[in-house]
């Protein structure tokens, strides 16, 4: 829905972009199966299309802030959502969205794919989001019990992956030693319940599910270690060449709910239990640290390269792409 009154509004908010979402995803995963690029709009007052996720960052929970349209001025917004990544992702490469969210791990890989992405927001947190918990009567009770272990993952160099990685580099365990699962987020607490992992490396909402689980043990988590992988708002290249005022529009939307969270961090819960997180995992969330936004500036770009570095020493990567070609300091 545009931010502002484009046209007549049949249907709320929620349902016109959830039924928007759909075809949308539809589109983008058919424009990928073809192998199609996406095509530049060249209408100069077009939208910006925002690719929202089922998670409450903020690029999601700024949809319905009554400061949006003031503060994007004369650029409209359309949201269509809630995605989960991996269509989102689909949606703006094949011309159908302009915005997204991701971690910074996930755009890193991006970006050494080739991927053609500009970052221009992180939401820094400090690390308690993610981390690695022992199932229920697995009766694991440190990270030197994980050797010869199942631990589940959602996929190999994701945020879980690097989680599991950082978390042992100062153990007598090797990655190697244990036996990592690669799983759907959707199989995790059947899966974490049901004795068929021995542990969960995950972060977020799969996190604080996983935690509150009665008989898990939380085995630590980001700020244990020094964890540079946090969340990120990308916009497609091409949408931030042609239209970087927009961009820069939206970071200082997410700058005003990212304060808006400071003062009512119910901000996050709420958008969690809409989501269908029970009471127990939004509690537990309402403990994790909440998000600031930060521009990618010199130190933004830095804690970027320095992960970049990670990925490529862990094996995630070949080589560490060029970060500040893709990135945008909206706060210049």
């Amino acid at each position: 829905m545009s931010s502002k009154s484009l046209m007549s509004r049949p249907m709320p908010r929620l349902a016109r972009t959830a039924a928007a979402a759909v075809s949308a995803a539809a589109l983008a995963l058919a424009a990928c199966a073809c192998g199609e690029q996406p095509q530049a709009r060249s209408d100069g007052d077009a939208p910006m299309r925002v690719a929202y996720l089922s998670t409450a960052n903020y690029l999601t929970t700024v949809r319905d802030e009554p400061f949006l349209d003031e503060t994007m001025g004369a650029t409209d917004v359309e949201f269509t959502g809630p995605y989960n990544p991996t269509d989102a992702y689909a949606a703006v490469l094949s011309g159908n969205a302009d915005a997204t969210s991701t971690g910074t791990g996930s755009f890193i890989d991006f970006l050494a794919q080739g991927q053609p992405w500009m970052a221009f927001a992180i939401e820094y947190y400090e690390g308690d989001s993610q981390g690695i918990v022992a199932a229920p009567g697995s009766g694991i009770t440190s990270l030197n019990n994980l050797k010869g272990r199942k631990v589940a993952i959602i996929k190999r160099g994701g945020t879980g992956d690097y989680v599991l990685h950082k978390a042992l580099e100062h153990t007598d365990v090797d990655v190697e030693d244990v036996d990592v699962v690669e799983m759907s987020p959707s199989n995790f607490q059947a899966a974490f319940t049901s004795g068929q992992i021995d542990a969960l490396s995950s972060f977020d909402q799969n996190l604080a599910a996983a935690v509150a689980t009665p008989g898990a043990k939380l085995l630590i988590d980001g700020e244990d270690y020094d964890n540079h992988n946090v969340s990120i708002h990308i916009v497609s290249k091409d949408f931030a060449t042609r239209h970087p005022e927009a961009v820069k529009a939206m970071y200082r939307a997410l700058v005003k709910e990212s304060e808006a969270a400071q003062r009512r961090p119910t901000i996050i819960t709420d958008a969690y239990k809409e989501f269908g997180a029970s009471d127990e995992t939004a509690e537990q969330i309402a403990q994790f640290d909440v998000p600031k936004i930060l521009p990618i500036d010199a130190q933004g770009r830095a804690m970027l390269e320095a992960q970049a570095k990670e990925y490529v020493d862990f094996g995630f990567i070949d080589t560490t792409p060029d970060i500040a070609a893709a990135t945008m300091d909206c706060s210049a």
